[in-house]
């Protein structure tokens, strides 16, 4: 295979004029430029892009570490890193992890490998020890609140938004509140913040009215018909994402329920679906947090940033009405 001092004999250039030819230097005279890209075409050379990364030192590319890639809740906050890193032309590679602890720490030996320039942690099982120990390898961003001090993060305050939400519906005088989760008590930092900011508002006893392993729109469905096949079902429903509070809608239906008449619903994540069905939602601005995020990734700051979130009331739309 051609490399650089092949075509610099055939140029009749120096191996320097090459390199500022592919790394499209402004100051080499147009007749090299275009006899040094002429002799790379005869020789069908291309630039070993490995070599380049070694010699940069940086690889133009950063990894995100998320549970799994098909789920809408991670939708915007993916979003945002894309349209960010796209902007400061890097690559972005998806980590898919499945909550697998082994996965999550194996991928972020790939900083130790220097096969990526920095890595965004998502929603993760990571100790608090492991993150620590593995940060040293380079330079991690949180895009939740992150236990480790010292590792930069990009948040939102869900303790907060669930306070909000459920002293708003305290105050609406509902007294059957039910709420869903994502992950159970012992694995989730925001499941337990759920269930706390439920007994500091409502009440100690939670168990009858809490639901976990709530994903998605069947998940939805299967706690919904939990709820509504009893003779006493909840008047209000907070729920961790549209698509959940969109399932529980549809199995109160086929139980003879319907949504606002019967029962107050608040979603999370502010998704069209909250819009199509006209019922509250939580939005934690997560293509903001996505954009922040890789811009504190690929800076020197070290910073905590938290993001306020908001909590978006629809108008009560037609469907909603008539369902």
């Amino acid at each position: 295979m051609a490399n650089i001092k092949d075509v610099a004999r055939m140029a009749g250039v120096s191996i320097a004029t090459v390199s500022r030819v592919l790394n499209e230097y402004p100051y080499v005279a147009k007749d090299k430029q275009e006899k040094v890209r002429a002799v790379m075409k005869e020789l069908n050379y291309s630039v070993n892009g490995n070599a380049v990364k070694l010699i940069k030192g940086k690889t133009n590319t950063i990894g995100v570490i998320v549970p799994y890639n098909n789920n809408s809740c991670y939708d915007e906050l993916i979003n945002g890193i894309l349209k960010k890193a796209h902007e400061l032309h890097y690559q972005v590679l998806l980590l898919p992890s499945y909550y697998e602890n082994v996965i999550e720490s194996g991928y972020l030996t790939l900083l130790k490998k220097k096969m990526i320039d920095g890595i965004l942690l998502t929603s993760h099982t990571l100790h608090h020890e492991q993150i620590l120990a593995l940060s040293k390898w380079g330079k991690i961003v949180c895009c939740e609140a992150c236990p480790v001090e010292l590792v930069p993060s990009v948040f939102p305050d869900r303790f907060a938004a669930y306070i909000e939400v459920f002293t708003y519906l305290k105050n609406k005088g509902y007294n059957r509140i039910h709420f869903t989760s994502g992950r159970d008590f012992q694995s989730s930092p925001s499941t337990r913040l759920r269930i706390q900011a439920f007994q500091e508002t409502i009440t100690e006893a939670y168990e009858n009215q809490f639901f976990d392993q709530c994903f998605d729109y069947q998940d939805g469905k299967r706690v919904g018909d939990l709820m509504f096949r009893n003779s006493i079902v909840p008047d209000a429903i907070f729920t961790n994402g549209d698509e959940v509070a969109a399932g529980i809608i549809a199995s109160a239906q086929t139980h003879g329920y319907s949504y606002p008449q019967d029962f107050e619903i608040i979603g999370e994540e502010n998704t069209p679906l909250s819009e199509i069905l006209g019922f509250p939602s939580v939005d934690y601005h997560q293509t903001a947090i996505g954009e922040q995020a890789v811009s504190l990734l690929l800076s020197d700051e070290y910073a905590r940033i938290q993001i306020r979130h908001q909590l978006n009331f629809r108008a009560r739309t037609e469907a909603s009405a008539l369902s």
